[in-house]
């Protein structure tokens, strides 16, 4: 359980270092950036990144470290998590492999023609890709989401045939004491028929929503 505890904040962490990370991406690709301002952003996109991945190491320990038993959606987080990294670093590859580049055709315009001011336009390619990438790992929370409120509802369904076979075996052990009438007995018989297939119904529905979900996601 503290374990379990300490994980929320981390996970807080690698969250805000992703928006972080979004918004250093969006700003280097935009278009008018200063050379000065743009090796800040360059150095600083570096520092969040790296702090991002040593966040996301230390959580895949601590669930590594955790017990089989209540493991199962960790894991899945910290998954999606390192998707999301991998994701993010490409992202920063291409965007620092292209700032050093416009730096380098920079210099050597400089060089050539003395020292202008560009008049290119904004690096749609770069702002496209950035937005891609944040709408991507915002259409996985989603999904995550939806996950976890199905297996609730599922889990809820399950409780609640648990409960009605507690009140069936009552009633029955009642009905051998005081002469319960039988169809009392076959109601609550058809009761406990109509919720098994019920709660079979609903594992279906989740389970094709779920797969729904994955399929379109994966377009």
């Amino acid at each position: 359980r503290a374990m379990a505890d300490g994980l929320g904040p981390l996970f807080r962490k690698a969250d805000g270092l992703k928006r972080d990370v979004d918004s250093a991406l969006e700003a280097m690709a935009a278009p008018k950036a200063q050379q000065g301002s743009d090796v800040a952003l360059q150095q600083r996109l570096a520092a969040l990144f790296a702090d991002l991945t040593n966040t996301s190491q230390r959580i895949r320990e601590e669930v590594d470290a955790m017990p089989e038993k209540g493991r199962a959606g960790w894991d899945r987080k910290v998954n999606r998590l390192e998707e999301d990294v991998s994701v993010i670093q490409s992202a920063v590859d291409k965007q620092l492999g292209t700032f050093y580049r416009v730096r380098k055709e920079e210099e050597n315009r400089k060089k050539l023609l003395g020292d202008r001011k560009k008049r290119d336009g904004p690096d749609d390619d770069m702002q496209g890709l950035a937005k891609e990438n944040k709408a991507l790992r915002d259409s996985a929370s989603a999904l995550d989401e939806v996950l976890d409120q199905a297996g609730s509802i599922l889990g809820n369904l399950v409780n609640q045939n648990k409960v009605l076979k507690n009140a069936r075996r009552k009633l029955l052990d009642a009905a051998s004491s005081f002469g319960v009438a039988q169809s009392l007995v076959n109601v609550i018989d058809r009761r406990q028929t109509g919720d098994k297939w019920l709660v079979y119904g609903g594992m279906a529905l989740t389970l094709f929503i779920l797969f729904s979900l994955w399929y379109l996601l994966r377009m």
